[in-house]
């Protein structure tokens, strides 16, 4: 009786077994964004201007509009956590690096370690980009599994946008990842509430990634690179609607930062008038058209102000 129910269970875990081994040769060697920049970066070590940050950034800020050589490290839902453990692993193997372009938007300052958005992503770091990740344990059965980082509905949903798209790739050879014109469906105020409300966590005490920050900086000045803070665009249907306390507050940490810091300044872009509603693809990231605009505005306070003595007062580009 033992081997029969044995046999039954073996014969029920087959195709589980299967299914396993099938999604997780998937992720193992279908390229993705994480897979394209861990071997890009290796490829761009001798760029003069490094760009980190969110899917604001990675959607955003366009190489193509630099003077200098500029690659374009950031990714979607990249935390400031990541950003830093990024750096360190890298920085050094940079010859020429001038600057860092970081991102620090509405919600950058309050997120916390291991939120929602780590949840699997942690793993992808991890796993595809050669970094340790402290968040991770090494008895985590989801550090040897990537199947097991998602549910399968999920898998499956990703192995269907993979089917349909013949790729999970979404940046270029320089980092950047294109969104052409404007989504009426997402670029609108109704959007704009649920967006506004997912990233608004409630939380307003910084000093968890303003340490961070204040590290990376000082990691940077180490090495000689000058760091850009900068707060990116967004649509008025976003901005209307975030707490404008916490917003002053974000303001204010990030310029006291870039005047404690000589190799730091701030540029803050949120409401910044040279971007109109169309410039966005949806209510938060910028199109092509937006990201033109915005990298030649970075481009441009990077070649004014290369000595970086007086960018320390910039707040708005007008």
């Amino acid at each position: 009786m033992i081997k029969t129910f044995l046999k039954k269970i073996f014969i029920f875990l087959i195709p589980l077994l299967v299914v396993w081994i099938c999604i997780e040769i998937f992720y193992r060697f279908v390229p993705n964004n994480y897979t394209q920049k861990a071997t890009e970066i290796q490829n761009n070590y001798d760029s003069k201007i490094l760009v980190l940050g969110n899917s604001h950034a990675f959607y955003g800020i366009n190489p193509d509009y630099f003077n200098a050589k500029t690659y374009n490290f950031s990714n979607i839902s990249q935390s400031l956590y990541f950003d830093e453990l990024l750096i360190e692993k890298h920085l050094k193997s940079f010859k020429n690096l001038k600057y860092i372009i970081l991102t620090v938007d509405y919600f950058s300052l309050s997120q916390v370690d291991n939120s929602s958005e780590d949840i699997y992503r942690k793993y992808y770091y991890e796993q595809y980009m050669d970094i340790n990740v402290p968040l991770i344990s090494r008895f985590d059965p989801k550090s040897y599994s990537l199947t097991l980082t998602r549910n399968l509905e999920m898998n499956i949903d990703l192995m269907k946008s993979y089917s349909k798209e013949k790729t999970l790739v979404e940046g270029n050879s320089k980092g950047w990842a294109m969104k052409i014109g404007t989504n009426p469906q997402f670029n609108n105020y109704e959007t704009a509430v649920d967006v506004v409300a997912k990233n608004e966590d409630g939380l307003s005490d910084f000093q968890v990634n303003l340490d961070r920050l204040n590290r990376i900086i000082k990691l940077c000045s180490k090495q000689n690179v000058k760091v850009l803070l900068v707060t990116m665009p967004v649509t008025t249907h976003y901005a209307r609607l975030v707490n404008q306390n916490k917003l002053r507050k974000i303001y204010t940490d990030c310029k006291r930062i870039a005047s404690e810091q000589k190799n730091c300044i701030y540029l803050n872009l949120f409401q910044n008038k040279n971007f109109q509603n169309d410039d966005f693809y949806d209510t938060d990231h910028l199109n092509e058209k937006g990201a033109e605009k915005c990298s030649k505005i970075l481009n441009k306070v990077i070649i004014e102000n290369s000595g970086f003595n007086s960018l320390q007062k910039i707040e708005n580009v007008r």
